[in-house]
């Protein structure tokens, strides 16, 4: 219980004591003006009673806001501390007063020992009273005391529920650093998302152009059932052609033994008939295989490619053979063969791509890729004259004369498979011959003219490679329209720009030559 309100209940208590004194004048005076004391007394007394109630009321009244909100009990009970504490003063005035009074009734007191017996009656009565008023204090001390329980249950109640708050103030910064750590993981998953939202759209990308392919394939397919009624239909001839290659044979025999009778005239000139007939003979599909055989080289392309897993490494591998033609030595191969071909559709270049060419014993890493002038679909990279001489390599020259022979030479270099296919120019651009795929005769293994097929002479020597089943490109003007560095230097917007370049010469070919 509050000091203040222990104060008031003390002054109330005095005052109601006070009022049950009656001081009587022994004159009738006296005695009027003790009834109107007395009758003010009772009216105090009543009104202290009241007023006592009325404290007590406020201060259960109190109590019970302080338990239903703790927040709003200490600014209450501040005013009612200060209302008691004006109460006080006032009853402290009172007091004063009545002080006075008692002082001046202490005058009359001896006047007023004749009416002791009555006072001790009125004596006896305000013991009663007294006695009840002890007992109404003893029940408001119990009163006050369960009040003051409660209060400090309230302000015990109170410390758990700011012990609470803390923990939940500690929990809600847990679970705000939860709450950023899942919004993080939030964001990741939807960065992830849209890559993979991208990646999807590639793949879709990538699916279109397998449907073209399949389509392409199919039409290939249909073109290769009516090559393979045309073979049926040339069978009869290819008997024909051997028995008029055999009579040509036996006059280049009747030939040669003509020019053996008469060596002794012409030993001075030997090497040069020699040279001449090595020339004019043709060689067959298994001479040149076997004079190209230890020449061919394997290149390798290793890059790296985003993907839904992330980079991922890949690599491919082709054979082609060095071709000699002016001072270097270059090996020339299709670009279908490698991640750098012409397409119509966005090109999405590797992250990084190196290039290695093996011999049997040395290799050497090229800088760049260059895109041959007479095809965009050829690729052309140089090599060492060192490599050749450390591989015993002898590079293959290219013909004087394309069309000295009728029929080529075809080589599939992946699979040494060959055949022997007769060739005309293209009326249209001689860069490119015609191949008679249906004629394909001396055939070595299961064998088809594709894309990247090396195209010999007879004569043994590099004419050009095959772009297609039917059309070959001659190198008859051999020259480099751009290059592309490889290796530490190589980045994606030099192959993306190189392979735009060769995309949009592609696209402005005739279409029989694409």
């Amino acid at each position: 219980m509050s000091k203040s309100i222990m104060i008031v209940i003390c002054d109330f208590l005095l005052l109601s004591l006070l009022s049950l004194a009656n001081f009587e004048n022994p004159v009738n005076a006296e005695e009027e003006q003790a009834k109107k004391q007395q009758a003010e007394v009772a009216a105090q007394q009543r009104f202290a009673d009241s007023q006592l109630l009325d404290l007590l009321k406020l201060s259960l009244d109190n109590e019970r806001d302080k338990r239903m909100a703790l927040s709003g009990d200490v600014e209450r009970l501040s005013e009612a501390a200060k209302k008691n504490q004006e109460m006080a003063v006032q009853t402290k005035q009172m007091l004063a007063q009545r002080e006075a009074e008692i002082s001046r009734l202490a005058d009359t007191k001896k006047a007023l020992e004749a009416e002791k017996a009555q006072i001790l009656v009125k004596s006896a009565e305000l013991e009663k009273r007294v006695a009840d008023s002890e007992q109404r204090n003893m029940q408001l001390q119990s009163r006050i005391v369960s009040v003051s329980a409660n209060l400090e249950e309230s302000a015990a109640t109170r410390a758990r529920l700011e012990k609470q708050l803390g923990e939940m103030k500690d929990v809600d910064s847990t679970t705000k650093l939860k709450l950023e750590r899942v919004q993080a993981e939030l964001k990741q998953h939807k960065e992830n998302l849209e890559k993979l939202r991208a990646e999807s759209e590639v793949l879709k990308n990538e699916n279109r152009a397998i449907e073209l392919e399949k389509n392409a394939l199919a039409t290939q397919l249909e073109v290769a059932s009516t090559k393979t009624k045309i073979y049926e239909e040339n069978l009869k001839r290819f008997q024909t052609i051997v028995d008029v290659e055999k009579t040509e044979k036996e006059k280049m025999r009747e030939h040669a033994e003509n020019l053996a009778a008469g060596v002794s005239e012409l030993a001075a000139s030997q090497k040069e008939i020699s040279g001449a007939v090595r020339e004019m003979r043709p060689k067959t599909s298994s001479e040149i295989f076997e004079g190209i055989r230890k020449s061919f080289v394997r290149v390798v392309f290793n890059y790296k490619r985003n993907g839904l897993l992330g980079l991922t490494d890949s690599s491919l591998e082709f054979k082609s053979i060095p071709v000699k033609i002016g001072a270097d030595t270059w090996l020339i191969f299709v670009a279908t063969d490698t991640m750098l071909s012409p397409s119509i559709r966005k090109y999405y270049p590797p992250e990084n791509m190196n290039v290695s060419v093996l011999g049997k014993a040395f290799r050497f890493q090229p800088n760049a890729i260059y895109s041959v002038g007479t095809d965009p679909r050829l690729l052309a990279i140089k090599v060492p004259a060192k490599f050749c001489e450390n591989e015993k390599i002898e590079a293959i020259a290219l013909p004087s004369n394309f069309f000295a022979f009728s029929d080529c030479v075809v080589v599939d270099p992946d699979k040494s498979y060959y055949g022997q296919v007769p060739f005309r120019a293209d009326f249209k651009d001689p860069s490119y011959a015609q191949m008679d795929v249906g004629l394909l005769q001396s055939v070595f293994g299961t064998f088809a003219p594709s894309d990247g097929d090396l195209v010999f002479s007879r004569n043994g020597e590099f004419m050009g490679l095959m772009l297609g089943g039917d059309v070959a490109v001659l190198l008859k003007s051999f020259g480099l329209s751009r290059a592309l560095p490889v290796g530490k230097d190589y980045t994606p917007s030099q192959a993306e720009s190189f392979v735009g370049d060769t995309s949009n010469r592609l696209k402005k070919m005739p279409f029989s030559l694409r």
